[in-house]
């Protein structure tokens, strides 16, 4: 009885790690987004230029009565834009809501802490302060991007905060 009670405990530990991701493709490339951060998913937006604003801002676009800023992950990638709708990921975090534009949503993957590698060693340090790791899929990686990390503050503060120490 004591080895099926030691059985069930870990099963229930097993089943704790498992965590729900959102695929994104950007590229070639399949990004993951936990869902817990997600608000909604926007398809075929186009977000308006704004004038003067940071290069990794991807435009405006009316969410819901208000105005939501995107971040365009293909500039912060130094990827080429893209022509045409992107969908946005409308994502939650401690400076507020903001919109993420990415080339298409994919599914909802269940991915396990154990399939979980932490960024390269040889990673710039520019895409190491995005990525949060990866998970190991059966066919390819999904590269985890942390929803805090992509905040406009975040991102504003990062590059005032070099400009300052250079």
């Amino acid at each position: 009885m004591s080895n099926m009670g030691a059985a069930i405990n870990r099963k229930d530990k097993t089943a704790a790690t498992l965590v729900e991701m959102c695929s994104v493709r950007l590229g070639k490339t399949l990004f993951g987004v936990p869902i817990t951060h997600i608000l909604e998913i926007v398809g075929g937006a186009r977000p308006q230029p704004v004038p003067l604003a940071p290069s990794y801002v991807g435009g405006l676009v009316h969410y819901r009565g208000d105005v939501l800023t995107t971040v365009s992950l293909r500039h912060l990638l130094d990827m080429p834009p893209r022509e045409g709708a992107q969908d946005i990921l409308v994502l939650e975090s401690a400076g507020g809501c903001f919109g993420l534009l990415v080339d298409s949503v994919g599914e909802v993957l269940t991915v396990s802490a154990a399939d979980h590698e932490p960024n390269p060693s040889i990673l710039d340090e520019r895409r190491r302060a995005l990525f949060n790791g990866a998970y190991k899929l059966k066919d390819s990686l999904l590269v985890m991007l942390d929803p805090e990390r992509l905040d406009p503050i975040r991102l504003d503060a990062m590059r005032s905060g070099g400009a300052q120490a250079a």
